[in-house]
């Protein structure tokens, strides 16, 4: 049986993946010393229990893991007696204590014995009892989950054939919905052998996209020649959206305690000022991080209005935003996230596992073409493997140009596309980089201070962010790798992919995309390099 350290432990981690264990250890015998008797105590944890401990962000993500423990949904339920129908669930005589999964309340909040209502009818929904058969499953899968390992891919698609035949005997179409109920409550029973996440323990998104495709794929496999299919649609509207806010922290945050709308436009104006004077060398001076730091909320504030402002109005009044420091210090503001520390770990925990994995399984011929090359920097050769395996252009994100030319050269000869691109400016074939920019809605904005791909990888990915604009769908595939894989950026709802269009599998007409949490195409490749590196190691 699994004690409550164990517990403490595993809620712990999964909310601060990158915590150390001897910090762990602290926290879990601060909460037992302040008094701590059970998991459902963690419901009276609070901010200054664990200050000492913990970074303020750090902080605010363990309280939302304890509540999210510990949280009771309360529901009002206005009950009437009705006739018995087939598939009701008959409670015929409810006392007045009801069942702990379901807390009635009247209008005046009372549930005393003299409150007492008539007996209910509540017809359940079947994936709430639903039973997973493991006891069917291959051995392999009964191993797995025992050992709390991975099994391989070809158990793992007779696991979902068998659970497919088991929900079908409820519903022969489920819904997504319904797959996405069954998915997260075996993904929340057995993590380390189904979810879909990073070395670290970190879920990408709710860690369940590659099993909840993989199952629904295979129902409408089965019912290709029926007449069960579905179709849902929604309607979008015009107002900022899960595409703006997703993955961002602090989106529009209040006025720091100290500070006026009047004094943060007065510090604005300074940092225009300092920029007159000392252009694009200010940005090395602690007063203009200091300024930029504190005017973060009007900086959003302005970048937030709609309609959207142009990416030229914003540079007039924010230039030190648009040099490679304000870019970054902007983008961990926003997400609390330092995006070229991320790439660089990244790199050095899974770039040579992602090319060992292509040059074992090759997946397309553009892919053996980029393995052919040499001399190339990892992280470039890694960045050219994704976009080809995802039959991505490399120039839907990175342009090649010559070392020599400048920013007002680059602008004349070329017509620059809208949506961001990392310009690298030296030689193509032997993957010399000299000097990198980037540019958007046509335009230079940035020019980089250090020769390397991943300082200029990490200035164009945080422009997606701070400036609230979606992924091109001639990178969009890659892009959202790098966002899940490489930055940590797994929100369980929302995508920062635009609706492309594509012809019909059925009609052959052209359509718009569906918009999915997770790509499926990188859903299916972050659990092929998981299942890689298990053998790999």
């Amino acid at each position: 049986m699994t004690t409550m350290f164990e517990e403490l432990k595993e809620i712990i981690l999964r909310a601060l993946p990158t915590i150390d264990e001897n910090t762990v250890q602290k926290l879990i015998n601060q909460l037992q010393t302040s008094g701590l008797e059970s998991i459902d105590d963690l419901k009276y944890v609070r901010q200054e229990d664990i200050a000492d401990l913990l970074p303020i962000i750090q902080q605010r993500k363990l309280l939302d893991a304890f509540k999210m423990e510990t949280e009771i949904i309360t529901l009002n339920l206005q009950i009437e007696p009705t006739a018995t129908s087939p598939g009701s669930s008959v409670l015929s005589s409810l006392p007045c204590s009801t069942p702990s999964s379901v807390r009635m309340s009247t209008s005046t909040g009372s549930s005393s014995q003299e409150n007492c209502e008539p007996p209910s009818l509540i017809r359940k929904a079947w994936t709430e009892t639903f039973q997973v058969p493991w006891n069917l499953m291959p051995v392999e899968v009964q191993t797995a989950i025992s050992e709390g390992k991975r099994p391989s891919p070809a158990a793992r698609r007779q696991m979902v054939r068998v659970l497919a035949d088991e929900m079908r005997k409820y519903d022969l179409n489920p819904t997504r919905s319904q797959c996405l109920s069954v998915c997260r409550s075996i993904i929340h029973q057995y993590p380390k052998s189904f979810a879909d996440q990073r070395e670290n323990g970190q879920l990408l998104g709710g860690g369940y996209t590659s099993l909840l495709i993989q199952l629904k794929t295979r129902i409408e496999n089965l019912n290709r020649t029926s007449s069960f299919r579905q179709h849902h649609t929604s309607d979008l509207g015009g107002k900022r959206g899960p595409t703006d806010i997703y993955g961002c922290t602090r989106f529009q945050p209040d006025l720091p305690p100290e500070e006026t709308n009047d004094t943060v436009e007065v510090k604005q104006q300074k940092l225009e000022d300092i920029y007159g004077q000392e252009g694009v060398k200010g940005s090395e001076r602690s007063e203009v991080k200091q300024l930029m730091e504190t005017t973060f909320c009007l900086q959003r504030r302005h970048i937030n209005a709609l309609p959207a402002p142009a990416i030229a109005d914003v540079r007039d009044k924010w230039p030190y935003l648009f040099t490679q420091k304000g870019l970054y210090a902007h983008f961990e503001l926003l997400t609390d996230i330092n995006v070229l520390r991320a790439l660089e770990i990244s790199m050095e925990e899974c770039g040579k596992n992602i090319v060992e994995f292509f040059k074992s399984k090759p997946t397309n011929d553009k892919v053996q073409a980029v393995l052919s090359e040499n001399d190339v920097e990892l992280s470039l050769r890694v960045i050219q493997l994704l976009m080809a395996h995802f039959e991505e252009s490399i120039e839907g994100l990175v342009l090649f140009e010559n070392s020599f030319a400048t920013a007002a050269d680059l602008e004349s000869m070329l017509t620059l596309p809208a949506t961001p691109r990392l310009l690298l400016l030296g030689e193509k074939t032997s993957g010399r980089i000299e000097h990198w920019m980037v540019s958007l809605e046509g335009h230079i904005i940035c020019e980089g201070i250090q020769p390397t791909f991943l300082t200029g990888l990490a200035a164009v990915f945080s422009t997606f962010y701070n400036f609230n604009l979606q992924y091109q769908e001639e990178a969009a595939c890659t892009l959202e790798f790098i966002q899940r894989r490489f930055v940590g950026i797994n929100p369980e709802r929302g995508t920062k992919a635009g609706r492309g269009k594509v012809p019909s599998k059925k009609t052959g007409r052209v359509i718009h995309k569906k918009i999915t949490t997770v790509n499926r195409n990188v859903s299916t490749l972050l659990r092929k390099l998981v299942d890689f590196e298990w053998d790999f190691i």
